[in-house]
């Protein structure tokens, strides 16, 4: 697959993701320092957006492989 493939059809549901766990854990931990949010937020798109691109690749070949 290409990267650019990957970017447009993975990215915007991995920075939702990220923005609703974010805003989440702001929410119940409390967190109010800008940098910790910006960190969080970084992280979480950095790790959805690569368990999308791993996964996802990985499932249609599992299902694709199964012939009924």
């Amino acid at each position: 697959m290409e990267l650019r493939t990957l970017v447009s059809d993975h990215l915007p549901n991995a920075v939702v993701a990220a923005a609703i766990f974010t805003l989440y854990n702001a929410y119940t931990d409390g967190i109010s320092d800008p940098v910790t949010i910006g960190f969080e937020f970084i992280s979480y798109v950095i790790a959805i957006f690569s368990g999308f691109v791993v996964i996802t690749p990985t499932l249609d070949k599992v299902f694709d492989s199964v012939t009924t």
